[in-house]
């Protein structure tokens, strides 16, 4: 019995040290995979193309008024003339981010406190 809880012992000293070592994910082109599937309307989504308005959410954006500004959205970095899903995005402000899709164009604001 002493062997076998030493020999526990010692498998679970040397798996703690295993454990410390740092696991970098590499997606590889894939889609993430902390993004929804189905939208909530229940339309399963292409992320290359069918994305609505409401499943693009503006993460952070940096502004240079020189308008050279950048902006994420969805995990992607995109600066004026970029495509995001079918919208383009025109402008990129302080706060906000203008996208057009066809002849509609939409706002995706900056929340406050980000």
């Amino acid at each position: 019995m002493r062997k076998f809880i030493l020999l526990m012992v010692l498998c679970f000293a040397s798996s703690v040290g295993a454990a410390e070592e740092k696991f970098q994910y590499d997606a590889k082109g894939k889609r993430d995979p902390f993004w929804k599937l189905v939208t909530n309307s229940g339309v399963i989504v292409n992320y290359d193309t069918d994305l609505a308005i409401a499943d693009l959410t503006l993460e952070g954006i940096i502004f240079d008024p020189q308008g050279n500004s950048l902006a994420i959205i969805n995990g992607k970095i995109v600066k004026v003339n970029d495509q995001v899903a079918s919208f383009l995005v025109v402008k990129v402000e302080k706060d906000r981010v203008v996208l057009v899709k066809g002849a509609e164009m939409f706002v995706l604001e900056l929340k406050k406190g980000e």
